[in-house]
């Protein structure tokens, strides 16, 4: 359902993109063009929000960081889920002050090395037994809920042997990495709770 001015004209783009690629309406079925205009819709999308955080974090001084921590939520919540806005101007928003305020938080942090061990073996734990949660607009299939468990546990192990080796060789703590962490998992809980509540009525 379109719900705001932004994302008509966004369809109205796709709309005229795939309508230039496939003039002739020859080459994709209603199914595929379906499809197709989504995923450019998305791409469209994350292009946007992406370049409007980092210019507002190069305008702030904090460029390198906000990529890193990008870099590493998104890998995360390509495989775990969890909340997801449904407006395209809130998820802008919301990402925002996540990146900005990860990184000034990030700066702030002082923990020992075994308190951020810790904090990441009860994320993976959660993980494990929680798993990917999809969202009615982002679901998880069936067949690959076991696999995205798999790689979102990999992914959290991979940044705490980082973590665990720069702390070890180069006396700095990749702070960024744990935020990421920490900020997934408590996302992926509304949703899971949400869920189990649905079944016990």
């Amino acid at each position: 359902m379109i719900i705001s001015g932004g994302e008509i004209r966004m369809e109205t783009i796709t709309n005229k993109i795939i309508g230039y690629l496939d003039s002739d309406e020859n080459i994709w079925d209603d199914v595929d063009r379906a499809r197709m205009a989504l995923g450019l819709q998305v791409l469209i999308h994350n292009f946007i929000m992406i370049s409007v955080i980092l210019i507002i974090a190069q305008m702030i001084g904090i460029p390198g960081e906000a990529v890193i921590l990008l870099v590493a939520y998104g890998l995360l919540k390509i495989t775990a889920g969890g909340i997801h806005f449904k407006k395209s101007a809130t998820c802008l928003l919301g990402t925002g002050v996540f990146v900005i305020a990860g990184v000034l938080a990030s700066r702030q942090l002082n923990i020992s090395l075994s308190y951020m061990i810790f904090i990441y073996l009860i994320c993976m734990f959660i993980f494990a037994i929680v798993g990917p949660q999809g969202t009615k607009n982002n679901p998880v299939s069936v067949e690959n809920y076991k696999r995205l468990k798999k790689i979102t546990v990999y992914i959290v192990f991979s940044y705490l042997l980082i973590t665990i080796f720069m702390t070890v060789y180069f006396a700095c703590k990749p702070y960024l990495l744990f935020v990421a962490v920490v900020f997934e998992t408590v996302s992926v809980l509304p949703p899971y709770v949400k869920k189990r509540m649905q079944l016990h009525r």
